[in-house]
């Protein structure tokens, strides 16, 4: 038996629904805070006069970061558990927090950018590892696959309420008070975890050089994956903020609009995996047709793809791009519903973190490169520049969903799975 398995087998039915409770309050708190970030940001220093082009490089920062924590945090995880980690990423966000206290003495130059880049770089860290801990908890500890769509699906809505309490926070507490607060409750959410969360190891020790050796279908699947958040960050990060705030709408509506659509997409994340997961068996039982989590991958992407085209001719009354926004986050939840269960399928169980690292590592690209190219493209080309590279990016994304479909239909283990499922509901 396995290190893992064995500290498995020694926790209670209840103590493991606990430490489920735990991991995924933690992760929903921490994105909160991040969702709330990225309202502060934006709207805070454009409000200074400051170009979007520098507000851009301290989101490329907190990516980048994010995604060399990423590249590490599997091997971490693996070597020295999963507590420590969960317990670090919390701190770091405290700390991330914290450090907007002391924007006084940084003026309104090149100090001041090094030093809300510096900030944001630790936060990128921090959401990084505290995801890959968190679905390698979920990994050991879940007995049902909806617990990985709540968790992962949750966490969006968390950040869409973030958003919309950011535009609050920043219009009665001020910069600095929001800050305050936000650090408070990842302080309180870390001293929690510290009394009473459990620790996992993996017995098998994994070296850097095996980091990519995974299957053909977990490196689509984050490519797949990386396109779906070019897709997405490429306009809905800086560009429509600052689009929606030069166009008159005030911050607090800014935020709201972004938070609706955040929550809208973590709602429908949990309900789309749901509904997946019954038409799967019903189709199994009547028609024959195996892996429906991965046939969606390729259609759900495709139908993505043709809001920003319809952002693009349609989106220049508030009022319809809002429409367009709701509709975009509903489909999505969709879209990425089949990811959050099929990165910890195609993981395996005694190299799990490190399997899970490669795939949010790849991932992780993707959004590194949009919010690079975003304040590229929306000082060139507006926000229509950004939504025809989104479109592209999401065509390609529906074309790997598609390769994924047609490996996984001649893989010997989709009979296996398919009579596993079907007798967890018979």
């Amino acid at each position: 038996m396995s290190h893992s398995a064995a500290i498995h087998s020694q926790i209670s039915p209840q103590n493991q629904l606990n430490q489920l409770r735990l991991v995924t309050w933690s992760y929903w708190l921490s994105t909160f805070s991040e969702g709330a970030t990225r309202i502060l940001i934006p709207l805070y220093f454009h409000s200074l006069g400051m170009k979007i082009t520098k507000i851009a490089f301290m989101f490329l920062c907190y990516e980048l970061c994010g995604l060399l924590a990423n590249m590490i945090a599997g091997f971490w995880l693996n070597r020295n558990g999963y507590r420590k980690a969960f317990l670090c990423a919390l701190g770091l966000h405290t700390v991330a927090s914290a450090g907007y206290l002391f924007l006084g003495p940084m003026g309104s130059g090149w100090l001041l950018l090094a030093w809300v880049s510096s900030l944001r770089a630790t936060r990128g860290v921090a959401k990084e590892v505290l995801k890959t801990t968190s679905s390698s908890y979920v990994k050991h500890l879940q007995t049902h696959h909806m617990q990985t769509h709540f968790l992962l699906g949750g966490k969006d809505s968390a950040k869409g309420i973030g958003l919309l309490l950011g535009g609050l926070l920043l219009t009665f507490f001020g910069f600095t008070g929001s800050f305050l607060l936000l650090g408070l409750s990842t302080a309180l959410c870390m001293l929690w975890a510290w009394f009473t969360l459990e620790d996992f190891r993996e017995t098998k020790s994994i070296s850097f050089r095996s980091f990519g050796q995974v299957e053909s279908r977990m490196t689509l699947l984050a490519t797949g994956r990386a396109l779906l958040y070019a897709g997405r960050d490429l306009w809905l990060v800086l560009a429509l903020p600052i689009y929606l705030s030069t166009a008159g709408v005030s911050k607090i509506s800014v935020g709201a609009i972004l938070a609706l659509g955040l929550v809208t997409f973590g709602l429908v994340q949990p309900v789309s995996g749901w509904w997946i997961k019954r038409r799967f068996v019903w189709r199994q039982r009547t028609l024959k047709a195996p892996w429906l989590y991965e046939r969606v991958l390729g259609l759900s992407s495709l139908c993505l793809a043709l809001i920003p085209l319809m952002m693009v001719f349609l989106g220049q009354q508030i009022a319809v791009a809002v429409a367009l926004i709701i509709l975009y986050n509903i489909l999505s939840g969709i879209a990425t519903a089949p990811h959050n269960d099929l990165q910890l399928r195609f993981a395996r169980k005694e190299r799990a973190s490190v399997d899970i690292a490669y795939y949010k590592t790849i991932s992780q690209i993707g959004k590194i490169c949009a919010v690079f190219f975003s304040g590229l493209l929306f000082a060139k080309w507006g926000l229509s520049g950004c939504l025809w590279a989104s479109f592209g990016c999401l065509v390609l994304s529906s074309l790997l969903g598609l390769w994924i479909t047609s490996l996984s239909q001649k893989t010997p283990q989709a009979q296996k799975f398919l009579q596993k499922y079907v007798q967890l509901d018979t």
